[in-house]
């Protein structure tokens, strides 16, 4: 007969019920990660078989690997490694140049790499996040030359890397930017959908794609042709730094920048992995049919004859599935295996192991029936109830003499006992009559006191235990019923308790029985020791208790020292954390903090943020020693603070630059006279250890706005307007946006400055000074041109306020001096020149205040071997004005040596005049700002009229600078100027010009 449910809906529960308990075993292995290693073991099984394929042509590697680490030293490297390599790369430029490294701190050599990352096209650098989830992005000073910058964010999937985050927030993966530049830079790239996961189609071992080690390329072993047009990875490969495994690549792992030359090889070749659609659903649906095909495909066989046949659909079903999944891999799609052959198989084994279940709930049924249809004669025989016999024995009792006699053999038998328990006692009994007679004692008792049933109890017999009338004092007492203490006693070694009870009757007994007492005698000779010892332990216990609880205390005492201090210094570490150590102001972490914060509070208030750098801090720092530079930054830092309101944040970046964060502002002009009232601040003089010195700031300032999504993007425009302000020595400048355009023609101006001595780019012009009454040539003023490849003849202006904020000028300037010593010399060996002609140099606030300037004059005197009478060196009146206790000893040597010594640009400074008489110069230049409109303003000719007679006064001559019109000249020979200089006798002329010029004057002279 057949068993079978009539309800369809049970049946469609029973049909799903495999398919859903498979279903939430899937879910939750995924769920709790314990699918991971089978889903990477034949995610590799799966690709091995699919086999390795070639990787993109475009694809190439420059390593950081095991040979560049033991030549270049432990990593991380200095900046400028990577400065000297995108060098090395000039000649032959990659395509796209992609860094799998993080910049994410400022080091001294980002000027250097970033000057180098302008020089290519193209070049993408790499973001993050760290754990807490703040952003690990480039320093302001890399990515604004740098093209774009992605992401290297990718968690361990448990093995190796099969898909990433194309998009997280607004940056791109790193694959996904290099193939944004190369649609820049050529054809377009097809980019793969940006809204899912993008599936990594390994192509084959890292071996296969063209790698070259950092330090073969950094010292030219490797061609840069190699490069040339090619999308260049640059990241490390060395064992431990970021290991990765591939399915070619496990045992040893490769490294995180072949995940990203993967990525980009599939954009290139369009074969990243795209999912299956619908794939989980096609599973479920052949889960489904699986299981119906098991049941009614199956039904009614038995277990035994159709088991095989099911295990063998069950396999069939999962190797179709796998072999599916191997196909379309060729394919460059996706079809997950794990999870859906668990699913499958799952299903499979609970279909199976429903049915075994049903067909043994059938024969259950099928017993049963038999049973009900044939009786209790198919039981076993031992499950039949047993009947129990209810007859109870009943004896009757008898007469009362039968009752007598039963209880005299009960009474016997209670005494028996009793004695035979008081003989076994551990301790000794007597039981005596209120007269001493003893009734009983047992073998314990009769041994100690000496007695036997029928003795008296006296004082002579007792006579060792107690003394003469205690003994009766206490059976007195005890046989008329009260209770006396218990007595202790010492026999020898011995100890001995006894307890004396009374015998009394009990009310409810109808007879009256004798009076009397019961003695008990216990050996407690073990009990006392043990007291004894215990007393012993326990004042020894106290004493190591005490001893122990001081010790305590004072460990509880020092304890609670030690977690005060290390509270404070916990509270002093938070503190350092976001503290600048010198000048106690929030450091760079702590600002970036509190601009976060209003980022994220800031409902359309105005707010500023500005960027200070202290001008010649580097001079005086190298000149006075850092003490005197910690000094001036201490107090750069109160001064700011004095210029701010106290819900004002000022903070100190590094180095010598500082950040101020002005909220709640009214308005944009708020911001600018803060940058006012600091720069007029900074007019006073500082005093320093008896210095006075003067410095000032540059000030870069950004208004915030919508237009500004993180914090480093505001930080970084106040860096490039500060870096304007301070190029174009205007003080402060307020944020415009074409002005990252002149920091990266400054950076490029910059690097091309550092080899532009080297390749020889530089020459000196010379203008003639003339006496104005005779036109006599009496000497000339070197002027540095560079020449530069590709803008040409560049004038001073465009390039000594870069090459003095880089340190450049020193070398510079150095040059300029023995090229033009050396000149001067050979004319007046010619006789061009007359033997007092002086050559004028120009020099630099850095390069006068070197320590060694003098040595380098002296140095530079002997070798040219011009007389030191004829080399005029020109400072400005403003380096004089800011040090005087270290300009004047210099000027006095020089002067001394015989050296002439002129101030330049005479009258665009402060406090010139009351400190002229004291300097010992020889030449006052007047700027040529005073000459341009001498002959037509009368306020102009004063104040020409003015310096004159200063000089005149001070026994100092006069030269006039920018003398281009006949009327400037008629006018200073009006004032009697004697000596000048400009366009209306010559301009600047090269060394063969100026030769010919002098070859043309002396000519003319003659004739």
């Amino acid at each position: 007969m057949k068993f079978t449910s009539s309800n369809p809906l049970r049946r469609g529960l029973d049909l799903l019920l495999p398919l859903s308990i498979a279903s939430l075993l899937v879910v939750s292995l995924g769920k709790l990660g314990l699918l991971s290693p089978l889903v990477q073991a034949e995610q590799e099984l799966r690709f091995r078989l699919r086999g390795q394929r070639s990787w993109a042509d475009q694809v190439t590697v420059i390593a950081i690997d095991d040979p560049s680490l033991v030549a270049l030293g432990s990593f991380p490297w200095p900046r400028r490694r990577y400065a000297e390599l995108l060098q090395q790369l000039e000649t032959a430029p990659p395509q796209v140049i992609v860094f799998d490294l993080l910049f994410t701190d400022v080091s001294p050599d980002d000027n250097a790499l970033a000057a180098a990352i302008a020089a290519h096209s193209a070049v993408i650098l790499a973001s993050s996040w760290d754990r807490q989830g703040n952003p690990l992005s480039p320093t302001p000073t890399l990515a604004t030359v740098a093209l774009a910058s992605g992401h290297i964010w990718q968690p361990r999937q448990g093995g190796f890397p099969y898909s990433i985050e194309p998009m997280v927030g607004s940056q791109p993966a790193l694959a996904i930017a290099a193939a944004e530049a190369l649609s820049l830079t050529q054809q377009a790239v097809t980019l793969p959908p940006l809204d899912r996961r993008l599936g990594v189609n390994w192509p084959a071992a890292a071996a296969r794609l063209p790698t070259y080690s950092f330090v073969d390329v950094l010292e030219g072993r490797v061609p840069p042709q190699a490069f040339e047009g090619k999308v260049v990875l640059i990241g490390a490969t060395a064992l431990g730094l970021d290991d990765w495994v591939t399915p070619f690549d496990i045992d040893p792992p490769t490294s995180g920048v072949y995940l990203h030359g993967a990525l980009i090889d599939n954009i290139l070749h369009r074969r990243w992995l795209r999912p299956v659609p619908l794939a989980w659903g096609g599973a479920g649906v052949l889960a489904l049919a699986l299981a119906i095909g098991l049941r009614w495909h199956f039904w009614g066989r038995s277990l035994g004859e159709s088991l095989p046949q099911q295990i063998g659909l069950v396999g069939g079903c999962l190797i179709a599935w796998w072999a599916l999944a191997l196909g379309l891999l060729t394919t460059n799609f996706w079809l997950p295996v794990v999870g859906p052959g668990l699913l499958l198989g799952t299903v499979g084994g609970l279909s199976i192991s429903q049915q075994s279940l049903r067909q043994n709930r059938w024969l259950l049924h099928l017993a049963l029936a038999l049973q009900h249809r044939h009786g209790s004669t198919l039981l076993p025989d031992e499950t039949r109830p047993i009947a129990a016999d209810d007859a109870r024995l009943r004896r009757d009792r008898g007469s009362g003499v039968a009752q007598l006699v039963g209880l005299t053999e009960q009474l016997g038998r209670s005494q028996a006992i009793q004695a035979a328990i008081a003989r076994s006692l551990p301790l000794g009994l007597v039981a005596a009559a209120h007269d001493g007679t003893v009734w009983f004692v047992n073998p314990l008792a009769a041994e100690w006191l000496n007695l036997t049933a029928g003795d008296m109890l006296t004082t002579s017999a007792l006579s060792a235990w107690f003394e003469i009338g205690a003994w009766e004092q206490i059976w007195a007492t005890v046989t008329q019923g009260q209770t006396v203490p218990t007595q202790l006693r010492q026999q020898q070694q011995q100890w001995y308790e006894i307890r004396l009870e009374p015998i009394t009757t009990e009310v409810s007994m109808a007879i009256d029985w004798p009076r009397g007492a019961i003695v008990l005698i216990e050996d407690i000779t073990y009990r006392q020791r043990m007291e004894a010892q215990l007393r012993q332990l326990n004042t020894s216990l106290e004493e190591k208790v005490q001893q122990r609880t001081h010790q305590l205390e004072q460990l509880n005492q020092s304890l609670q020292e030690q977690i005060i201090e290390r509270h404070l210094a916990q509270n002093q570490l938070a503190y350092e954390a976001l503290h600048d150590p010198l000048t106690g102001l929030p450091n760079r972490r702590q600002f970036l903090k509190h601009l976060s914060n209003l980022f994220r509070q800031s409902k359309g208030e105005l707010f500023a943020v500005l960027f200070l750098d202290c001008d010649r801090f580097k001079l005086i720092n190298d000149s006075f020693g850092h003490w005197v530079g910690d000094e001036l930054l201490k107090q750069v830092a109160a001064i700011l603070q004095e210029c701010i309101r106290p819900t004002d944040v000022v903070a100190r970046f590094g180095g010598d630059e500082f950040t101020i964060l002005l909220s709640t502002l009214d308005q944009v002009n708020d911001a600018i006279a803060v940058a006012q009232r600091i720069r007029q601040r900074f007019t006073q003089a500082l005093t320093i250890q008896d210095h006075q010195l003067f410095t000032n700031t540059s000030i870069g300032i950004v208004i915030g706005g919508p237009h500004y999504n993180h914090p480093d993007e505001i930080l970084r425009d106040a860096d490039t307007a500060m870096y304007q302000a301070k190029m174009n020595r205007a003080g402060y400048m307020l944020f415009e946006a074409d002005m990252h355009l002149d920091v990266r023609r400054s950076l490029q101006i910059e690097t091309a400055l550092r080899m532009a001595l080297e390749r020889q780019e530089f020459q000196i012009h010379y203008q003639p000074i003339v006496n104005l009454k005779t036109r006599q040539i009496i000497g000339c003023e070197a002027l540095l041109r560079w020449l530069h490849p590709d803008r040409g003849l560049l004038l001073p202006g465009d390039f000594i306020p870069i090459a003095e904020n880089t340190g450049l000028m020193i070398a510079i300037g150095s040059w300029v001096l023995t090229k033009a010593c050396v000149q001067m010399q050979r004319w007046r060996r010619r006789n061009l020149l007359p033997s007092d002609a002086m050559v004028s140099v120009n020099l630099s606030a850095t390069q006068f205040l070197q320590p060694d300037f003098i040595a380098q004059v002296d140095r530079t005197l002997a070798e040219s071997d011009l007389p030191a009478s004829n080399l005029k060196l020109e400072i400005t009146e403003t380096v004089v004005i800011q040090n005087p206790e270290q300009v004047v000893p210099m000027l006095q040597s020089l002067r001394d040596r015989g050296i002439r010594l002129s101030i330049d640009d005479f009258g665009t400074g402060y406090s010139s005049l009351g400190y002229l008489q004291q300097l010992p110069f020889d030449i006052l230049k007047i700027d040529r700002s005073f000459i341009i409109n001498i002959h037509h303003s009368p306020k102009q000719y004063g104040i020409v009229e003015t310096i004159i007679r200063l000089a005149a006064h001070l026994d100092i001559q006069v030269i006039a600078e920018g003398i281009e019109l006949f009327p400037q000249l008629e006018s200073l020979n009006q004032l009697g100027c004697e000596f000048g200089q400009g366009f209306f006798f010559s301009r600047p002329l090269s060394v063969s010009q100026f030769s010919q010029y002098l070859g043309n004057q002396d000519s003319s002279a003659t004739t």
